[in-house]
């Protein structure tokens, strides 16, 4: 009993952790949808070519609710894809912190918060091009922009109408840009709190009741399949797949190849929260076959390069 307890409590400290930043992002969102809601949502900024490398600075901070607020935000359409891809792959949650307290991993955090970032804006532009031939984005910006023309002429009505259907990032109307919502950020993110600490306390027992040694004791049984196990604990969406496998590096017992690959796929609650929040289900499991190649391909390439030097 004293075990589940631990367990419980270890699922609502890791969720806690994220809900202050939770909260900030979503009351920053709720301020820029308050004062400009149209120029925020067509900020190029935010979808433009810039994206791809602003999204794999942006993830490569130490912290999984970015990858959480970014799944929200590219299911509103406020960023695009190839900007929410370098975010997951960007993305090292615990891993970070853990080599940092290991002084003879510092050469490997510093390799692989390169490597992490140039991979994350690789793929990023791959995808910002692949997705337009694949789902056949020109397309629909050109019907845009006819709408938005036919807009213009109709501009007194259309106006109007703007305030009828200009919504926020889960949807409630905010037509009334003379008030501030700020119910919707703290439910929002009390929402998406309560999500995480289910999922949370779920990956939790079920790594208690499978064992982290036999984990471990899997992903050393054959060299050569190491980044593929790599990739099926860096699928699980919770940080202590992260921390599984950084341990598991610092300890010896995986390749730099195989914790890049298993990192890059490590996208945490944010894929959760993609299919979650986006109803565009084609588009989420391209999102996530495109993880799942690249962090792959990658990783094999580093797998079989003498790196050893790295850990001190």
């Amino acid at each position: 009993m004293n075990e589940f307890l631990d367990i419980f409590l270890d699922a609502l400290k890791d969720s806690a952790l994220l809900l202050p930043i939770l909260l900030v992002v979503y009351f920053l969102i709720e301020f820029l949808e308050y004062k400009k809601v149209l120029e925020f949502e067509k900020s190029t900024l935010l979808t433009g070519k810039a994206s791809p490398a602003l999204g794999a600075l942006f993830g490569s901070v130490p912290q999984c609710g970015f990858s959480v607020v970014s799944a929200e935000l590219y299911s509103k359409q406020k960023i695009s894809i190839a900007a929410l891809i370098a975010v997951f792959i960007a993305t090292s949650d615990e891993a970070l912190p853990i080599m940092i307290a290991n002084y003879k991993a510092i050469p490997a955090l510093l390799l692989l918060i390169v490597t992490k970032i140039l991979i994350a804006i690789i793929v990023g532009y791959i995808t910002m091009f692949a997705f337009a031939k694949i789902f056949k984005q020109k397309k629909q910006i050109i019907k845009e922009i006819k709408t938005e023309e036919h807009e213009e002429e109709h501009k007194d009505h259309n106006d109007e109408h703007e305030h009828e259907h200009i919504h926020a990032c889960c949807h409630h109307d905010i037509s009334d840009q003379n008030k501030f919502h700020w119910k919707h950020p703290l439910v929002h993110s009390l929402k998406i709190f309560t999500y995480i600490f289910i999922v949370n306390l779920i990956m939790g027992v079920v790594v208690h009741l499978i064992g982290e040694q036999n984990i471990a004791n899997f992903l050393n049984t054959s060299s050569a399949f190491q980044p593929l196990f790599a990739l099926l604990v860096g699928l699980i969406p919770n940080c202590a797949s992260s921390v599984i496998l950084t341990e598991m590096y610092i300890g010896g017992m995986i390749s730099f190849g195989s914790i890049v690959t298993g990192l890059c796929v490590n996208a945490g609650i944010g894929i959760l929260v993609l299919f979650k929040e986006n109803k565009k289900i084609k588009e989420n499991l391209f999102i996530v076959l495109t993880l799942i190649v690249f962090s792959l391909s990658f990783g094999y390439a580093l797998h079989f390069i003498p790196l050893d030097f790295l850990l001190l």
